[in-house]
C-alpha cells in the first residue's frame, strides 16, 4: 500500500503540474575558514558561462537564471586560495545551498589567482580525508544511500556485504569506527545492532538526505577525535532553507520518507526528515534472514541572532526491529528464532561563537539513550539461548577552539567529557549478568598546525584520556607532514597512537578483571599526484600495531582464540593481553566530474592478523587480503545518468565445522586448531543504476532503477551448523535484485 500510494502521488504530480521553466539558481555563502566570518566581495563564477556574482556583506550570493545542467562553480577572493566546486546540479524548483570556506594564502598576491584544481590542500584539515557531498551519496550505485556502503567503495574499507552495515577499516573490527554530527558524538549510526557490536540489517540510522558533507578519515585522524582505533567520520548536516519552505518525498529500497525545511522568522531555520521501512515485505528477496523494519526521525534547528553566534539543536532518533519467527528459522535452517528491538535517540545542542578575526569555538552538550531488548530461543527445545536486555545513557560535553596564531600557523585545542551508563540484563553463552556499569572519560587535546617554506604543511598534536574505570592517563600523540615535492605532487607521512575503552558489556562481567583500553599505533606514507586538474592518484603504505587486545588467556576455559574486538563474544576470564598487526598498500584514483563523467578506482592488498594464546599467528575475522572497487558514472545531460559499481574482495576467514561432532552434540562444534584458516569463495558483484529526471512546473521528479548483483552470483558470507537440517548451511549475500524508487522535490 505504501508503494502504491507514493506511486500515485508521483503520477499525480506529473500530470498536474506540467513542464517547468528550464533555468535554476545558485545560492551560497562564503566564509573565512580561520574565523568563520563572512567574506564580502568574493567572486563567484560559473565555468563555461558568463554568469557570476559577488558576495554581500554577510557573505551571501545569488546567481539567477542559470540554464539547467551540471556546472563547476569557481570561488576566488584576494589573498585567499581559490576553490573549484565541481558537479553542482542546477535545476528548477530546488537548489543546493553552497557553504564555502576559503583559506587565506600564505603568499601575498596582487591579483586573484585561480588554480585549476578540484582537490584542496589545506592546513585547517591537515589529515587526509575523502569527502562525500549530498549528491555523491544520493547517486552512489548499490548503496541505497546508506553511509557505510558509500564509504566501503574506498580501498581502506572492507565490507561484509549488502545485508549488513559493518565496515572494517585497514584490518580493524566493526566497533573501531567513530562518527560525529555537527560536533555532537553519535554512539551508533546503525539501526540494527547486535550485542556483539555488529549490525544485522541493511539500513543505517543516518538519513543522507540530511547530510551536507561527510569527511572520512582512515589514514589517521586529528587529536580532537578519540576513543576509536581505526577511523572517524565527521558529518555535517544541512541547514534549512532560510528563504522559503521546500522539501521532498522519497521511495527507495529501504523505505519511504520525506523531508521539509524552511525559515522561522529572520534568524531561525529548520530541517527535518522522517523515514519508515517496508523491509519486512522484501526480506526473503534480499536474504535478510528475518524481517527487519525501522523508522527514524531527524531534525536540525538553527538560530543565528548575529554574525558571531550560532545555536544548533540536533535530534537523531531511530527504532528498529529484527524478527525471525519459528517457521522462517526452520525454513532457512537456522538454529535459533526470536527478535531484537532497538530504540535510540540523541539530542544535542551546539553553540558556535566567533571571538574575533583570529578565533572561534564550538561547544556542544548532548544526551544519547538506547534501549535494546532481544531474546532468542533454541528451535528444538524452545529454551532461551540468548537474552540481551540493556539500557544505555551517554552524556557528552565537548568544546573545540580554533585559533589562528600567525599567517602560517594555527592551533586547535579543547576538551571532552563522555559518560556512559548502562544497565545490563544478559544471558549469553550460558553466562547470566545483571549489573549497572558506568564509565566516564575525560579528555584534552591540542594540535599545532604550521606552514613552512610554502611547500610543507605539518601538524603535531597530543590527546590525553582519563577514564574512571582504569584510573590511568592515556597519551595519544599525532603527527602529520605534507611535503609538496612539486606542483601537483605531494608526499604525506603521518603516525599516531589511538586508544579505545574496553566495551562496557565486558566490564559488566565481574570475572573479567583488570581490562585495559586497547591501543593501536599506525604510521603511513602516501604519495599523491594530480594526473589532471580533476583526477588525483594516491598510493599509501601503512602499518598498524595493536596492544592490550581482548582475548581469553588460554584454551582451558572455552577454547576460543578469537580476537574479541572483531566480535564481542561473552566469556568469563577475558584479559587484555592480545596483540595484532595490520599492514597493507592502497591505491586510489579519484575523478571529479569536471566533464560528463566521474569515477573512482580503489584497491588494496593487506594482511590483518593476531597472535592467539598459543602464540600462533591467526587471521582476524575480516582479513580479506585484497579489495578492489570500480565506481563510475556518465551524465551526458541533466536529464539522465548511468552509473555502475563493481566490487571484488577476497574470501572471509572462517573456522571449519566438525559436522560429525556437531550432529552428536546437537550444537556447532568447530575445528579450533584450524581457527580462521579456511576462506569463503571470493566475492564479486556488479551494481547498475539508471536515473532519469523530470522538471515539472512546481516540482522535480527523479526516478531511478538499479540492479544489485546484476549477474546473480551466489556470494557466501560464512557457514554455520544447522540443527534443523543437520548439515552445514551457508549465509549468502543478496541475490540479483531490482531496486526502484523515486524522489519528488518541491
Amino acid at each position: 500500500m505504501i508503494i502504491k500510494n507514493f506511486f500515485c502521488i508521483a503520477l499525480f504530480g506529473c500530470f498536474l503540474f506540467g513542464q517547468s521553466d528550464s533555468t535554476g539558481v545558485v545560492k551560497g555563502r562564503i566564509l573565512d575558514t580561520d574565523n568563520q566570518l563572512p567574506l564580502a566581495g568574493a567572486n563567484i563564477t560559473i565555468k563555461s558561462t558568463t554568469l557570476g556574482a559577488v558576495s554581500d556583506e554577510k557573505g551571501y550570493f545569488t546567481i539567477d537564471n542559470v540554464p539547467m545542467g551540471n556546472y563547476t562553480v569557481t570561488i576566488s577572493y584576494m589573498g585567499y586560495k581559490a576553490q573549484n566546486k565541481a558537479d553542482i546540479w542546477i535545476r528548477p524548483n530546488a537548489y543546493d545551498f553552497l557553504n564555502i570556506e576559503l583559506e587565506s594564502s600564505v603568499i601575498q598576491i596582487d591579483d586573484v589567482i585561480v588554480e585549476e584544481s578540484y582537490f584542496e590542500r589545506s592546513m585547517v584539515n591537515e589529515f587526509q580525508a575523502v569527502s562525500f557531498n549530498n549528491d555523491d551519496m544520493r547517486r552512489a550505485p548499490g548503496s541505497a544511500q546508506e553511509i557505510t556502503r558509500i564509504i566501503n567503495a574506498l580501498p581502506s574499507v572492507a565490507s561484509v556485504g549488502e545485508n549488513r552495515q559493518d565496515m572494517m577499516v585497514r584490518g580493524g573490527g566493526p566497533t573501531e569506527n567513530g562518527f560525529i554530527i555537527d560536533n555532537i558524538p553519535i554512539p551508533s549510526i546503525s539501526h540494527f545492532v547486535q550485542s556483539d557490536g555488529r549490525s544485522n540489517g541493511p539500513i543505517g540510522l543516518v538519513n543522507t538526505e540530511m547530510v551536507e558533507n561527510l569527511d572520512f578519515y582512515s589514514n589517521g585522524f586529528s587529536a580532537k577525535y578519540g576513543n576509536r582505533l581505526s577511523s572517524f567520520g565527521n558529518i555535517t548536516y544541512r541547514s534549512g532553507n532560510r528563504e522559503q519552505i521546500e522539501g521532498n518525498f522519497n521511495l527507495g529500497m529501504g523505505g519511504a520518507g520525506g523531508l521539509i525545511e524552511g525559515p522561522i522568522g529572520s534568524n531561525t531555520t529548520y530541517i527535518a526528515s522522517y523515514r519508515k521501512s517496508y523491509l519486512d515485505l522484501i526480506a526473503d528477496a534480499i536474504n535478510a534472514g528475518g524481517m527487519p523494519s525501522y523508522d527514524d526521525f531527524q531534525g536540525k534547528l538553527e538560530y543565528r541572532p548575529d554574525l558571531y553566534n550560532t545555536y544548533t539543536l540536533l535530534t537523531v532518533n531511530g527504532n528498529s526491529l529484527y524478527d525471525r519467527d519459528y517457521e522462517e528459522a526452520r525454513e532457512i535452517g537456522e538454529s535459533e528464532y526470536g527478535e531484537l528491538e532497538n530504540k535510540q535517540n540523541t539530542l544535542g545542542i551546539n553553540y558556535k561563537h566567533i571571538w574575533n578575526k583570529l578565533a572561534y569555538s564550538n561547544l556542544s552538550l548532548s544526551l544519547s539513550r538506547k534501549k535494546t531488548h532481544g531474546q532468542f530461543y533454541n528451535i528444538n527445545s524452545h529454551n532461551i539461548v540468548q537474552k540481551n536486555i540493556y539500557t544505555t545513557e551517554v552524556k557528552s560535553f565537548r568544546k573545540v577552539n580554533h585559533i589562528k596564531t600567525s599567517a602560517r600557523s594555527n592551533v586547535e585545542l579543547g576538551f571532552e567529557i563522555y559518560k556512559d551508563e548502562t544497565t545490563y540484563d544478559l544471558y549469553i553463552n550460558e553466562i547470566s549478568i545483571r549489573k549497572d556499569v558506568s564509565i566516564t572519560n575525560s579528555s584534552g587535546f591540542f594540535t599545532l598546525k604550521q606552514n613552512l617554506l610554502n611547500n610543507i604543511l605539518f601538524s603535531v598534536g597530543v590527546r590525553t584520556d582519563y577514564n574512571d574505570y582504569e584510573k590511568a592517563t592515556l597519551w595519544s600523540p599525532r603527527f602529520n607532514l605534507d611535503y609538496e615535492i612539486k606542483s601537483g605532487t605531494n608526499l604525506v607521512f603521518n603516525f599516531g597512537k589511538y586508544h579505545q575503552n574496553p566495551p562496557s558489556i565486558y566490564i559488566s562481567n565481574d570475572k573479567n578483571n583488570s581490562l585495559k583500553s586497547v591501543s593501536s599505533f599506525q604510521h603511513s606514507l602516501s604519495l599523491e599526484h594530480m594526473l589532471t586538474t580533476s583526477t588525483k592518484l594516491s598510493i599509501s603504505a601503512y602499518k598498524k600495531e595493536y596492544k592490550n587486545g581482548l582475548m581469553l588467556p588460554d584454551e582451558s576455559l572455552y577454547q576460543d582464540p578469537t580476537f574479541l574486538f572483531d566480535e564481542l563474544r561473552m566469556y568469563n576470564g577475558i584479559v587484555s593481553n592480545g596483540s595484532a598487526t595490520a599492514d597493507g598498500v592502497e591505491l586510489l584514483i579519484q575523478k571529479k566530474r569536471a566533464e560528463n563523467f566521474y569515477g573512482l578506482i580503489g584497491g588494496s592488498i593487506f594482511n590483518s592478523t593476531f597472535t592467539d594464546y598459543n602464540e600462533i599467528k591467526r587471521n582476524r575475522n575480516n582479513n580479506y587480503r585484497y579489495i578492489f572497487n570500480i565506481v563510475g558514472g556518465y551524465r551526458p545531460s541533466s536529464d539522465w545518468e548511468l552509473s555502475v559499481r563493481w566490487s571484488y574482495f577476497g574470501g572471509r576467514p572462517y573456522t571449519p565445522i566438525n559436522l560429525e561432532a556437531s550432529n552428536y552434540l546437537d550444537k556447532q562444534i568447530l575445528y579450533l586448531e584450524q581457527f580462521n584458516e579456511e576462506k569463503t569463495p571470493d566475492y564479486h558483484s556488479l551494481f547498475i543504476r539508471y536515473e532519469k529526471r523530470y522538471n515539472l512546473k512546481r516540482s522535480n521528479l527523479i526516478v531511478f532503477f538499479e540492479i544489485w548483483n546484476a549477474y546473480n552470483r551466489e556470494n557466501i558470507e560464512t557457514y554455520f551448523y544447522s540443527r534443523v537440517n543437520r548439515n552445514i548451511g551457508k549465509i549468502v549475500y543478496f541475490s540479483a535484485i531490482p531496486v526502484g524508487g523515486f524522489g519528488i522535490e518541491f
